[in-house]
């Protein structure tokens, strides 16, 4: 049993035309300063020069999310990846509990875990988060804004399949310690 979000694919091609807007709007104030300045470098240009590199920026940002395949979200046997979080799986032991939520007006699935320290952030977004109070030491965000899913969509999945995720690793073990009513895994 799998779930896989994914960007939507309007999202990239969004970022991307903000991207080529900001690229316009500084070769427009590169040309508009050069003029004003006869020719000379001076504190416009500068600025055009810096809205170009951060376009150019945005544009590799756009380029590399319309490539990437990988889904943003994955909801497994194994737990809930969020590759914006971290690059292993929260296991669903570690789940306490999640609540679709607005955070800062954006739409969210907020995860509260038993034992924080099994999964930290790993990425700079979520230890920021962390480190100045935006998010609870013991809470994880997942951001919906972007996905092609709703925040109430994505908690209806985590319950199904955490909830059957954690019935089969019950039954394994139950089975494992010799339970007579427990049924074998995967069978």
């Amino acid at each position: 049993m799998r779930f896989a979000v994914h960007y939507r694919e309007d999202a990239p091609v969004r970022v991307a035309l903000g991207a080529v807007a900001l690229l316009a709007l500084a070769l427009g104030l590169t040309y508009f300063f050069q003029t004003a300045d006869d020719g000379r470098f001076g504190f416009g240009t500068a600025l055009a020069w810096s809205l170009a590199m951060l376009g150019l920026a945005v544009l590799f940002i756009a380029v590399m999310l319309m490539r990437d395949s990988r889904p943003t979200v994955r909801l497994g046997m194994d737990g809930l990846l969020d590759r914006r979080w971290s690059a292993k799986p929260i296991g669903w032991q570690n789940i306490a509990e999640f609540d679709p939520v607005r955070w800062f007006g954006i739409p969210a699935v907020r995860l509260r875990l038993v034992d924080p320290e099994l999964d930290p952030p790993a990425s700079l977004f979520a230890r920021l988060a962390r480190a100045i109070g935006l998010v609870s030491q013991d809470d994880v965000l997942v951001p919906v804004p972007g996905l092609d899913c709703t925040a109430e969509a994505l908690a209806t999945r985590i319950l199904e399949i955490g909830t059957a995720s954690i019935q089969a690793a019950e039954e394994a073990e139950a089975w494992a310690a010799g339970s007579e009513y427990a049924a074998p895994p995967h069978g």
